[in-house]
């Protein structure tokens, strides 16, 4: 993410952080807007043009976004005054506020980064699910419906409102990806970071405790742990924690020994 693009993003994060009344419609219209900034090349070229008047913006903004709250037009207007490094950068800062819009009406932050890996787990291990909700092939919308099929009165409102969402973005062609990629903003906005553990079999509540317990010690900062069961490690532990990886899997380790006899 280039600097100019980063602050800006700051800049709108700071913003939600001190707004009051956030609510999931508030997220939606968020989701709304960035993906009417996604579908409109035209659009995103005259609301990130830093040349244009912010008079010219702000009418643009109140007649393209009119059934629009208040709130969800300020927040338009303002991020049409800062400066992005590319236009569709634009875009993607509404998907990034409006998960954060939605972790901040949480009540319940554990439970919902808990359905969305479980989510995600479930469309990564569907290869022809992953491909439904994945394609180009399918419009948004029809995708939209296949995941409130899936999802609808087995989930929270805004664990469904986020996969719904997750089936416009751009920020990875693969849905299981950017459920993955929603569950890491949320736990940015926690102050916390992401442990992706994969065992051959299910831990139980105290070594899932005590494995907890020893990575936040080891990494300095709160962890929120999903753990994925893959016979394939057949024995130890693997964990990825922003992209650093602690291999003490039996596979790995059998890799190793037959790497060093050859």
């Amino acid at each position: 993410m280039a600097s100019s693009t980063r602050q800006s993003l700051l800049a709108l994060q700071e913003k939600l952080n001190n707004q009051s009344g956030v609510n999931l419609d508030l997220a939606k219209e968020f989701f709304a807007i960035a993906n009417a900034l996604q579908q409109s090349a035209q659009l995103r070229s005259l609301l990130s043009d830093p040349s244009a008047e912010s008079s010219a913006k702000e009418k643009v903004v109140d007649s393209v976004f009119a059934a629009a709250s208040i709130a969800a037009k300020e927040t338009a207007k303002m991020a049409a005054k800062l400066r992005w490094s590319a236009t569709r950068d634009l875009a993607a800062a509404f998907e990034v506020i409006g998960v954060r819009a939605i972790a901040a009406q949480s009540k319940n932050l554990d439970s919902l980064q808990t359905e969305l890996f479980e989510i995600q787990q479930l469309v990564a291990n569907d290869s022809e699910l992953e491909l439904a909700l994945s394609t180009t092939r399918v419009s948004p919308a029809g995708k939209q419906d296949l995941v409130g099929k899936l999802l609808a009165a087995k989930v929270s409102e805004a664990a469904l409102a986020l996969s719904q969402q997750a089936v416009f973005s751009r920020t990875f062609k693969r849905f299981a990806e950017v459920i993955e990629q929603y569950g890491l903003w949320i736990a940015e906005f926690a102050g916390e970071s992401v442990a992706h553990i994969r065992v051959a079999r299910a831990l139980s509540t105290q070594q899932l405790e005590r494995l907890t317990k020893a990575l936040s010690k080891a990494f300095g900062r709160d962890l929120q742990v999903n753990v994925e069961i893959d016979p394939e490690v057949i024995g130890g532990v693997h964990v990825t924690v922003n992209g650093e990886v602690i291999d003490g899997t039996v596979l790995t380790k059998l890799v190793n020994a037959r790497l060093q006899l050859n």
